[in-house]
């Protein structure tokens, strides 16, 4: 088992909508003051309702669980195979998550952006 102090931070970016993107690995976000962030990284669900996906790219942007890459047409992913449901999205698309104060989002992140409010990302 790890000594306790290697759960410490080395350190955190104070994150606020003038702040340019921060890239480092980052586990842990905490909002002091109302707004949205844009993560970026792995392992990241969101539900999907694949009727509403505009066309073949936007449905790259999600990962295929039966083959573990980007879905390769809309098509696949309206199939009876799929449909509506919880997908990965690729570490390179962002997701925006809104967040309250005092709320604090854990995951593995490689790149933060606010683009309201103001947070705390601690990096690894």
């Amino acid at each position: 088992m790890a000594h306790p102090t290697q759960a410490f931070p080395k350190g955190f970016y104070d994150i606020n909508e003038a702040s340019a993107t921060a890239t480092e690995s980052f586990y842990a976000i905490t909002c002091y003051g109302v707004g949205n962030i844009e993560v970026q990284g792995g392992g990241r669900f969101e539900f999907v309702d694949v009727s509403e996906l505009a066309d073949n790219a936007a449905a790259a942007k999600y990962i295929d669980p039966l083959t573990g890459a980007p879905f390769t047409a809309k098509s696949v992913a309206e199939d009876a195979d799929h449909g509506d449901g919880f997908y990965e999205k690729i570490p390179s698309e962002f997701t925006t998550i809104t967040m309250a104060v005092g709320q604090t989002v854990y995951g593995s992140f490689t790149s933060v952006k606010a683009t309201s409010g103001q947070m705390l990302a601690y990096y690894k």
